[in-house]
C-alpha cells in the first residue's frame, strides 16, 4: 500500500478527497516506524558530535511528518464518516499518541540536546537558536526525564490517568446533553427567538423525523432561548437542564457524577505537579506562561474583579429596575440574559438582526482580504481548484511580493450541533529544512455559521464577526512567522497568553464604528452600514457586557483557585460558590452545578483560563496605537508584524508591546497596575 498511499506521497497541499478508511493506519504506522529507524541513526550520528542541522532540525521534521498527518485526519473527521473511517482514525490517533510518549521519553535524545545546548558552538547560536533549544530542553524536562526510572513510570501513569478522566469528564457532560431535548410543536412557546433560531430548531426536529421544532442543549440553542425567548418557563426549563449536566444523586451518582471524576482529575494533576518538583499543578501551568507566580496570577485576576464592580453593580440595578418596571419583582436566573438583551435593544435602538443584513458572509470575507492587504502587505487570493476536505471549504494562498508564502483553508458553515462556534489550527508550521528550503505554512479556519438559504445568504452578527476575527487572528499569527525551527514557529507553540493576545486585538476591530461601517455591505442593496446605525452598535454591544465579564472573570479564577488550592479541604463545587461570590453578579438556579459541566479545564487550558482576561487587558493597550495612528495605517500595520509575528515565539510578549507602543519598560509598569 505505500506505493499508492496517498499518506505517503510527497505533497505541497494535502490529497483530502484521495484519501480513505483504509489508508490510515497503514500510513500512521509506516511514519511511526520511519521514525523509528531515523531516530536510532540520528542517535548513533550524533553521538560524538551533537550539530544544529542533524539533531535539532532532523528530529523536528520526523515530528512535522506525523502531525501533519494526524492534522488531516482530523480535519476530514470534522465532517461526518463512516464506521470504518471511524475505527481508523481513533486507532490512528491512539498509535501516534503512543509513540509521541515514547518520543518525549527517549532520554538518548534528551541528553544529545543537553549536550548541544553546553557545547562551546552553542555560545553562537542566534536567538531564535536559543529560544527554541530552551523550548526542546524544558519538553523533556516536564516529560519526567529529569526523574528516576521508578519516578518516570509514576508520571506516565498519571499523565494517562489524567487523559482517562478528562475524557470520561466530557463523555459525561455530552451524554447529559444529548439525554435532554424538548420537542415544541406550539409555536407560541417560541415567540421572540429569531427567524434563524427558529429554523435551525425545525431542521433538527426534521432530522428527528418529527414535526414543529426541536430543542437541544447545544451551546447555541441555549443562549438563543435564554436571551430571546419570551416564555420565561421555557428560560426556566431549559436553564436547569444546562446546569444539572453530569449532576449524579442516588445509587447512580458514582457513574453518572462529574463532580467525583473533576476530584480524581484534579488529585492526578497535582500528584504530577509535585512530582515535577512544583507545589501544585497551578505553579506548573505557568512553566510556558508570562505570569512568573501564582500570586502574580491571583492578584491580577482580584484586581479584575474590584475593577469590574462598579460596573456590575450598576448594571445590576439597570435590569432590577428594568424588569420591576414589566412585572417582575425578583429576578431569576434565567431572566438575566432575557431582560440584559431587552435593554440593550432599547438603549441602542437597534437588534442584532437589523445589523446583520449589512454583514454578509462573503462581504466580510473580501473586506477581511483588503484588510490583510492593507495593513500587512500580503495578498490573499482564492484558489478554486484546490482539493479540500468539504465542499463548502475555501482556499485562499497567501502571498508576498507575488510569491505564495502559504495556505488559509476555511470551513465556515455549521454541519454538527456542538463545539466552539470557531477554531483556528495550523495545518502545518513555517519551518526552513536542513537544505535551507521554506516548508510554507497552512493555517484552517473553521466557523460554525448559518448556512445560507434559499432567499439570504449567509449573515454575520457581532458576536459572529468578533469570532470570525478573533480566529483569523490566529491564522495570520501562524502564516506570517518568519521563524524558521518548528519549535518557535506557528500558533500550536505558542503559550496560551501569547497565543490569544492577537486574536484578541483583532477583535478589537469590531468595536470601532468606522470600521464596521467600512466591513459592510447590505446583502441586497451593498450599501454600507449608516454611520447612525453604527453607533447604535457600538452602544449595543457596550450596553450590559456584565455577564460576560464576569463568566470570564469567574472562569479564570475557578479553573486557576481549582489547580492551586487543590488538597485545601474544599470540595470542587466549594471552591465555584465562594469564587462565585467574590466575582457576583451571576446566579444559578437552585440545585444545580454548574462544575460538573465545566469543560474548559479538560483541555491544555487547565489552570491558564485566566489568559484570556491577562491578553485581553495586552491587547486593548496595543490597540490604542490604531487608535492613535489610524486603523488602516501600514506602518503600524509593519510595526504589528515585526513586533509580534515575525520572530514566532522568541520574545516575551510584554517586550513586544513595549517595542510596538513604544514605551520601554513603562509598559510593563502600564500593565502592573491595569
Amino acid at each position: 500500500m505505500p506505493e499508492s498511499n496517498p499518506l505517503l506521497q510527497p505533497y505541497d497541499l494535502p490529497p483530502f478527497s484521495a484519501i480513505r478508511a483504509e489508508h490510515l493506519v497503514p500510513a500512521v504506522e509506516r511514519i511511526i516506524a520511519d521514525s523509528r529507524d531515523s531516530t536510532a541513526t540520528i542517535i548513533a550520528s550524533q553521538a560524538l558530535f551533537p550539530t544544529w542541522d542533524d539533531l535539532v532540525q532532523a528530529v523536528e521534521a520526523l515530528e512535522a511528518r506525523l502531525d501533519g498527518v494526524l492534522k488531516i485526519i482530523e480535519l476530514i473527521d470534522s465532517h461526518p464518516q463512516g464506521p470504518a473511517w471511524t475505527l481508523a482514525s481513533h486507532r490512528s490517533y491512539e498509535l501516534a499518541m503512543q509513540y509521541r510518549v515514547e518520543l518525549a521519553g527517549n532520554n538518548d535524545l534528551y541528553q544529545l540536546h543537553r549536550q548541544l545546548a553546553d557545547s562551546p558552538i552553542a555560545t553562537l547560536f542566534n536567538e531564535q537558536r536559543h529560544s527554541a533549544l530552551r523550548k526542546i530542553l524544558r519538553k523533556y524536562h516536564l516529560a519526567g526525564l529529569d526523574l528516576s526510572p521508578d519516578k518516570q513510570r509514576r508520571l506516565k501513569a498519571l499523565n494517562l490517568q489524567i487523559d482517562e478522566f478528562s475524557q470520561e469528564f466530557l463523555r459525561r457532560v455530552k451524554g447529559s446533553s444529548d439525554a435532554w431535548r424538548k420537542h415544541i410543536q406550539d409555536k407560541a412557546l417560541l415567540r421572540g427567538l429569531p427567524g434563524a433560531a427558529l429554523a435551525r430548531m425545525e431542521v433538527a426536529a426534521r432530522d428527528a423525523g418529527l414535526d414543529g421544532w426541536l430543542l437541544t442543549l447545544c451551546e447555541q440553542s441555549f443562549q438563543e432561548v435564554m436571551s430571546y425567548a419570551d416564555h420565561r418557563a421555557l428560560r426556566q426549563e431549559m436553564m436547569m437542564a444546562y446546569y444539572s449536566r453530569a449532576v449524579g444523586t442516588g445509587p447512580d451518582a458514582i457513574a453518572t457524577d462529574n463532580e467525583l471524576v473533576l476530584t480524581v482529575l484534579l488529585d492526578s494533576r497535582h500528584q504530577k505537579a509535585q512530582l515535577l518538583g512544583y507545589a501544585n499543578f497551578a505553579e506548573l501551568a505557568l512553566v510556558e506562561q508570562m505570569a512568573q507566580t501564582t500570586d502574580e496570577v491571583t492578584e491580577f485576576v482580584h484586581q479584575q474583579i474590584d475593577q469590574a464592580r462598579t460596573t456590575l453593580a450598576h448594571e445590576a440595578q439597570q435590569l432590577q429596575r428594568y424588569a420591576a418596571q414589566r412585572g417582575i419583582d425578583a429576578l431569576e436566573p434565567w431572566d438575566y440574559d432575557y431582560f440584559a438583551e431587552k435593554i440593550r435593544q432599547d438603549v441602542a435602538g437597534v437588534s442584532q438582526d437589523a445589523v446583520r443584513n449589512y454583514f454578509p458572509l462573503e462581504t466580510v470575507l473580501q473586506r477581511l482580504c483588503t484588510f490583510t492587504k492593507t495593513l500587512f502587505g500580503v495578498e490573499l487570493i482564492e484558489q478554486t481548484t484546490v482539493d479540500t476536505w468539504h465542499p463548502d471549504v475555501r482556499v485562499f494562498e497567501l502571498r508576498e511580493y507575488a510569491e505564495p508564502i502559504g495556505h488559509l483553508f476555511i470551513d465556515p458553515y455549521r454541519r454538527v450541533a456542538g463545539g466552539a462556534i470557531g477554531v483556528a489550527s495550523g495545518l502545518r508550521s513555517h519551518r526552513m529544512t536542513v537544505e535551507g528550503r521554506p516548508q510554507r505554512p497552512i493555517a484552517v479556519l473553521r466557523s460554525k455559521l448559518p448556512r445560507p438559504a434559499v432567499t439570504q445568504p449567509c449573515l454575520l452578527d457581532h458576536l459572529q464577526l468578533r469570532v470570525l476575527f478573533h480566529e483569523f487572528g490566529h491564522c495570520l499569527q501562524h502564516l506570517l512567522t518568519a521563524a524558521p525551527y518548528r519549535a518557535i514557529s506557528g500558533m500550536d507553540q505558542l503559550s496560551h497568553d501569547a497565543g490569544e493576545f492577537f486574536g484578541q486585538l483583532l477583535e478589537q476591530f469590531c468595536f470601532t464604528p468606522s470600521f464596521l461601517t467600512w466591513l459592510s455591505g447590505h446583502f441586497q442593496t451593498g450599501d454600507p452600514l449608516p454611520d447612525t446605525m453604527a453607533n447604535q452598535m457600538s452602544r449595543f454591544v457596550y450596553t450590559q457586557t456584565g455577564r460576560e465579564t464576569a463568566s470570564i472573570l469567574l472562569t479564570g479564577l475557578v479553573d486557576f483557585e481549582l489547580h492551586r488550592t487543590y488538597g485545601d479541604g474544599r470540595t470542587a463545587h466549594e471552591v465555584f460558590t465562594q469564587a462565585n461570590v467574590e466575582v457576583g453578579h451571576l446566579q444559578w438556579p437552585d440545585g444545580s452545578r454548574p462544575i460538573n459541566s465545566f469543560e474548559q479545564p479538560m483541555s491544555s487550558y487547565a489552570a491558564r483560563m485566566y489568559s484570556y482576561q491577562w491578553s485581553g487587558v495586552l491587547a486593548r493597550q496595543a490597540f490604542e496605537r490604531f487608535e492613535r495612528d489610524g486603523l488602516f495605517n501600514p506602518e503600524t500595520g509593519k510595526a504589528l508584524r515585526d513586533a509580534f509575528i515575525s520572530e514566532g515565539d522568541t520574545g516575551t510578549l510584554l517586550s513586544s508591546l513595549a517595542l510596538f507602543r513604544g514605551e520601554g519598560e513603562r509598559c510593563v509598569e502600564h500593565f502592573a497596575g491595569a
